[in-house]
């Protein structure tokens, strides 16, 4: 579409600003797939604004995993992800007593933020914790953001305040994140 059809569409009040249906509204996307027609090498093709929506974000989310029985740190690359952490419970170092007696930290590293202090009010973080308890497991996972000294830093705790299970933190034990710099 070029610039004339967007004059016309604004003229005419064909402007929308919310979608009927996201399956089947169009949007024009141009493509630079090296058309020769016009010195733009940009092609114009129709996409249902759904499609657009899922290929814009696909980037921006990913799997991690952070193996603590070898790190407590994970770099990640995206704005959104999962970070599996594994082998939670294979040393007394790693696995946070009962009561919130004891924690152990991790760190969220990524090289695009900037976690300079006079930056840091910028730095937008949100995270919420999925545990898939075990069997003879009563761990109950709670996160606490640390600070930003070295990346994003974090401490979990077991927030359960009865003795310990004899397999404490075996279960599945997930992190979301979602990572935004304002400025």
């Amino acid at each position: 579409m070029d610039i004339l059809n967007w004059l016309y569409t604004k003229a005419a009040g064909l402007v929308k600003t919310k979608a009927n249906d996201p399956n089947t509204d169009l949007i024009a996307l141009g493509a630079n797939v090296g058309f020769n027609r016009r010195d733009d090498q940009y092609q114009t093709y129709g996409m249902t604004l759904k499609n657009c929506v899922q290929s814009g974000c696909e980037g921006n989310t990913a799997y991690y995993e952070i193996d603590m029985a070898i790190s407590n740190i994970v770099t990640v690359n995206t704005t959104r992800g999962i970070i599996d952490v594994l082998n939670m419970g294979f040393d007394p170092g790693t696995t946070p007593d009962p009561g919130f007696a004891t924690s152990t930290s991790f760190t969220i590293n990524n090289p695009e933020l900037d976690l300079t202090p006079f930056n840091r009010d910028n730095v937008y973080i949100q995270y919420s914790l999925y545990y898939n308890q075990g069997p003879d497991d009563n761990a109950i996972p709670y996160l606490l953001s640390t600070g930003m000294a070295s990346g994003l830093n974090f401490n979990l705790f077991n927030a359960n305040p009865l003795q310990a299970d004899t397999a404490n933190w075996t279960g599945g034990l997930y992190v979301y994140f979602e990572l935004y710099q304002i400025n």
